[in-house]
């Protein structure tokens, strides 16, 4: 044995309670989320209905994918409907936590941060289900106020899910005030790490809340930033709950985005290696933009000058 190797084998047997409790974990992580992804990636290059003998067929399913305009439109839904979702979850939680934060009452602070974490209590469907009936077209409370605003004619009936007109902009609409607890919290959490010297050395410059917020906490809050940036992106590329619960991907296939399609696909048509090859396609995608947003945010415009 070189003694590199020998060095490495000490090093092991010396934490080997260590790597004992660690085993299982890694066991269950390569058969619940390594094993599953890499199955996908070489179903995909099979034709196989989910239960028959798989016929190889190489890089066929990908070059249909390409020709389906199914597939080809739902991408552009997909963004229709990612960046004003994606730019709602990073921006309103911290509008809010700047809110709570600049609360000058301690106990209303408090009662704010308890006020906004209520609402996780409730499963996300049941939520769902509500913006339902209040989307409903001539009772819900989504119409009525179209008609208070003067948007629609009193006694027009709308079915905002099911019109290609309003369901774009229904399903944008969806959860407002779009405010998440857990967000809001790790903002305010950002928050008051910031260096309280800082805060009262802008207060004696005569920095307003306004120019402390753009010039002090938006720059010390890039870190969440980032997070919630890079992460509700993949979850968004991937997420077709609404679809599923609400449209259906209707209607037609105007609400359609690439994982319902895989889905569909899946579960309804038996196409097993079609839908994995959507599955590897938007693996590759967000693996691709993930490593993008990273670069950006060390070395591009919305880096620390720390990471520089």
């Amino acid at each position: 044995m070189t003694e590199n190797k020998k060095t490495l084998w000490r090093r092991i047997v010396k934490n080997k309670w260590a790597y004992a409790f660690i085993l299982p974990l890694m066991i269950g992580a390569v058969g619940f989320c390594y094993y599953p992804a890499i199955s996908g990636i070489v179903t995909s290059l099979f034709k196989w209905n989910g239960t028959g003998t798989k016929e190889f067929i190489g890089f066929s399913n990908y070059v249909e994918l390409f020709r389906d305009d199914i597939f080809v439109n739902s991408i552009g839904t997909m963004f229709v409907l990612l960046v004003p979702r994606l730019l709602i979850g990073i921006f309103m939680p911290l509008i809010m936590a700047e809110l709570i934060f600049n609360t000058k009452s301690k106990k209303m602070q408090s009662f704010y941060r308890i006020a906004v974490l209520l609402p996780m209590v409730a499963p996300g469907v049941v939520g769902m289900l509500i913006w339902q009936n209040i989307f409903e077209p001539t009772t819900g409370l989504y119409a009525k106020l179209l008609v208070f605003l003067g948007i629609c004619e009193e006694g027009a009936t709308i079915d905002f899910l099911n019109d290609p007109n309003w369901v774009i902009s229904t399903i944008i609409i969806l959860g407002f005030p779009w405010v998440n607890g857990t967000n809001i919290l790790i903002y305010i959490s950002g928050m008051m790490s910031i260096s309280g010297e800082v805060i009262e050395a802008s207060e004696l410059d005569g920095c307003g809340t306004w120019r402390r917020i753009f010039t002090i906490d938006f720059p010390l809050l890039l870190g969440q930033i980032r997070y919630f940036a890079v992460f509700g992106f993949i979850g968004l590329m991937q997420d077709y709950g609404l679809q599923m619960i609400l449209t259906n991907g209707g209607p037609g296939y105007t609400t359609y985005v690439p994982g319902w399609y895989m889905y569909k696909l899946a579960f309804t048509s038996g196409r097993y290696g079609y839908a994995c090859s959507i599955g590897t396609i938007l693996f590759i995608a967000i693996f691709a933009v993930t490593l993008v947003a990273f670069k950006l945010m060390h070395y591009g415009p919305f880096a620390k000058q720390s990471d520089m």
